[in-house]
């Protein structure tokens, strides 16, 4: 049986490649938002192989306009297997200021990483869990990144990155007991239409991601990554799969790059509760050379 699943952000990037993975590898029935309508026609025309893609136009800024849609995938499916929301709006606003400390930059620049991203995820995961939680199963993913952990670009990434992380782990507690996992995925840094980091992931890659933990991840072991993050690494180490080169990314800012490091750090205490814990340098990530990576960032 197909599983029914909803991407959301699916026009472009990490959402797209989610979208597309799980409906041409996986044979997944897929609900792909998104507020470019071309762009989604575009994606579903392209599915190959017996999954399909519905486009969806979404403004994720509509409480009523999302939960009207849940509702009629449900009426429709009868139930809804897997959300992952990748929507993200913070990246094209944030680009035009690599350099800038907070106090420089637009208020509009934090609400962009917060509405289209930590909100626009709390809503639709309020929506879809009541149609898991009848059925007492479904798997949600929230597609953060290392942001999440660390200081990564802007104090409004940041923010808005772990506080995706903190909502997959407060969901999973309260979904527990009705057999529902909520799971947190980091990437690597991205090739896409956006972003262009030297040996970065591509949407593919991260797509194979998502579908190992729908397909190739057990019962027993999505119980055990219930609240936690994963690196999508980690799963292509575990399940054999590569990106669309063959190999694993393996650039400086992939998650291959950083896994050691990330999972020694989940290991000890965060920043902002170790009293010892050493203030990052944002002259790492903030800075113009890694606004060249954003080459995409600029089109409307």
């Amino acid at each position: 049986m197909s599983k029914i699943c909803i991407v959301t952000g699916a026009s472009q990037g990490m959402g797209r490649g989610i979208a597309k993975v799980l409906a041409e590898e996986e044979s997944a029935i897929v609900y792909a938002t998104a507020r470019s309508e071309q762009a989604l026609n575009e994606l579903a025309s392209s599915i190959e192989g017996e999954g399909k893609v519905h486009p969806f136009v979404l403004d994720q800024n509509n409480d009523s306009a999302v939960e009207k849609f849940v509702s009629q995938v449900a009426e429709k499916e009868k139930r809804i297997d897997v959300l992952v929301n990748s929507a993200f709006g913070g990246l094209k606003a944030i680009a035009p200021h690599f350099g800038k400390p907070f106090w420089e930059r637009p208020f509009s620049v934090f609400d962009a990483s917060i509405n289209i991203g930590l909100r626009s995820a709390y809503v639709m995961s309020a929506c879809v869990a009541p149609h898991m939680v009848k059925h007492k199963s479904g798997l949600m993913v929230q597609v953060s990144s290392l942001g999440g952990y660390t200081y990564v670009f802007d104090v409004g990434y940041g923010v808005g990155k772990a506080g995706l992380d903190r909502l997959s782990a407060d969901m999973a507690t309260e979904l527990n007991s009705h057999g529902v996992k909520s799971v947190t995925l980091y990437p690597g840094a991205g090739v896409t239409e956006i972003t262009n980091f030297p040996g970065g992931e591509t949407p593919t890659f991260t797509g194979r991601a998502v579908a190992a933990l729908v397909s190739k991840t057990s019962d027993d072991e999505l119980t055990e990554l219930n609240g936690k993050v994963i690196l999508t690494v980690e799963l292509a180490l575990k399940h054999g799969f590569k990106d669309v080169s063959g190999e694993l990314p393996d650039g400086p800012f992939s998650s291959r790059e950083y896994t050691e490091g990330v999972r020694a750090a989940f290991n000890s205490t965060p920043l902002q509760y170790n009293q010892e814990g050493v203030i990052p340098d944002p002259n790492e990530t903030n800075n113009l050379e890694i606004g060249q990576l954003f080459p995409g960032a600029s089109s409307k």
